[in-house]
This record gives C-alpha cells, structure tokens and sequence, in this order.
C-alpha cells in the first residue's frame, strides 16, 4: 500500500524552461545556442546540481570556455531561477494528499543557491516531511545511491513509495529499487495515473 508520495521539483512543481528563456532573451538565433549548451547544457551544469562546484567557480569555467559571451553567462547563471513559478495544479495536488494522510518528499537534482531562492520564496515546501536535495549529498538522479540514501534517511520501504519525475531514466532507477513511478508529462495526466494506484 502507497503511504508516501516522492515528487521531483524542476518541471513537475516548478517551470522549468530555459529554452523559451534564452529565446525571450536573445532570440532564436546562434547565440541563443550557443548559451544553452554553454551554460544548461554543460558538464558544469551537472556539477552544480552535485554540490560539486559553486556559482562564482561555475560562472568563471564557462565564461573561460566561451569568452565572448561571458557577461551573458554571468547573467544566466545569477538570474535563471527566476523562470521557475509553481505549476498551480501539482502544488494544489500536495495539498490534497497531505489531507488524505499521505506522508510527502522531495528528491531533485538541483543548485545548493538555486535552491535556497525558490525555498525561501515559495511556500509549498512546507508540506513536505523530507526533502533531498542532489547538492547537499554529492549525488544525482539516477544514481542509484541517491535513492537509496534517501530512503534511509527518511526511513522508507520503497514498496509504500511512489515517485513522480519527469525524466524517465529516474524513474526507471527507482523502479529497480522497487519504488512505484510515475512519468509526469502534465497535471491532468498525473491525477489520472493517481487514481489508477487509488491515491486519489
């Protein structure tokens, strides 16, 4: 029986588009692509969300690496977590399980300052009862490790665990370790697949 509920939190609580970002910045051209792949489509973007390297080193190894565009990587990396806006639904949907008994957790790969800015400015993060954070351990989704130290930490049998991720990769991890999943692609989808498990 499901008795914990485990969200991600990029694309599943919060939008996460940086495509449409730089789009709205600088167009559609070259540079717009040359910037997503220097900033969130580099190995450093992977090391911040380990905890391993921190904004100012960050901005300094990108910028060192497309030196023409370094003011605007400087820009993106201290200014991007502000397209990240609650998805109203999903956060309406923590509400509900916290009502219906169930205990929630958060696992997210995702920036040590990034994080603190959208914990200190949103409030749904006060329903959970647990929440592990890929930069504060050294670890990332889908490690097998970060599930399982997860798990306990919080002291939970995966078999009453049910985890909703957009990313399939990190649902099929959890699903190894015996963890339920579910692959969010929408609000509406997700209640759906809720009450196939007879969540909701």
């Amino acid at each position: 029986m499901i008795k914990s509920a485990i969200f991600d939190l990029g694309r599943v609580l919060l939008t996460f588009e940086p495509e449409d970002y730089l789009h709205e910045l600088y167009g559609k051209g070259e540079k717009s692509q040359i910037l997503y792949q220097s900033v969130f489509g580099s190995k450093i973007w992977l090391d911040l969300d380990r905890g391993t390297v921190n904004y100012e080193d960050a901005v300094r190894i990108m910028a060192s690496e497309c030196k023409s565009y370094a003011k605007d990587i400087e820009y993106l990396l201290y200014n991007w977590v502000e397209i990240m806006t609650p998805i109203e639904d999903n956060v309406e949907l923590l509400k509900e399980l916290k009502m219906k008994g169930y205990n929630l957790f958060l696992l997210s790969n995702f920036h040590k300052e990034a994080y603190d800015k959208v914990f200190r400015k949103y409030s749904f993060f006060e329903f959970f009862d647990g929440i592990f954070i890929s930069s504060h351990y050294g670890l990332l989704k889908p490690e097998r490790e970060i599930y399982v130290k997860m798990l306990q930490k919080f002291s939970l049998n995966p078999a009453e665990c049910i985890f909703i991720d957009d990313t399939p990769v990190n649902i099929s991890a959890a699903r190894e370790l015996g963890i339920e999943g579910i692959v969010f692609k929408d609000p509406a989808s997700l209640k759906q697949e809720l009450k196939k498990f007879k969540i909701l």
